[in-house]
């Protein structure tokens, strides 16, 4: 019982010493990434529009696996221009080392209804460094309103 007390209070003084997530916090402690580990990660399906409503998008992609921290981040960066994609969507991943690639979804919400938005896919490690990203521009159109 004492150790779990002890962990929990480690836990949460630790959470509440900055602005990041207690799993955040948990994967700075897996810095086995190196650049020699991540170099040859790489976009292998996709990115592709998984689904959408007049007011929200599911953006998919998935990736060949790499060594380095568990958490990662997709990060869409998008917008109604597509040399302006200066607005940005994240989703927070926990890669299984078990698995040969690491799919990728992340909510983009606040849309208007029946508009173009234009996108590309990038992957960070949980410090938030890129690992990669597709450098083409691509396009999804939200539904109408009803």
């Amino acid at each position: 019982m004492t150790k779990l007390v002890i962990i929990s209070f480690v836990l949460l003084a630790t959470a509440a010493a900055g602005s990041l997530t207690v799993s955040d916090r948990l994967a700075a402690g897996d810095r086995a990434r190196t650049d020699e580990n991540t170099s040859n990660v790489r976009i292998t399906e996709g990115p592709t529009l998984e689904s959408s409503t007049d007011t929200s998008a599911i953006l998919r992609w998935a990736t060949n696996s790499a060594q380095g921290t568990t958490v990662r981040y997709g990060v869409v960066h998008f917008g109604v221009d597509p040399g302006d994609l200066h607005q940005v969507a994240k989703s927070q991943n926990r890669w299984n080392r078990g698995l040969p690639s690491m799919t990728y979804r992340v909510w983009v919400d606040n849309l208007e209804p029946g508009l173009t938005y234009y996108y590309r896919a990038e992957f960070t490690d949980a410090n938030g460094a890129s690992e990669g990203a597709d450098t083409a521009v691509h396009q999804f159109t939200t539904q109408r309103q009803q």
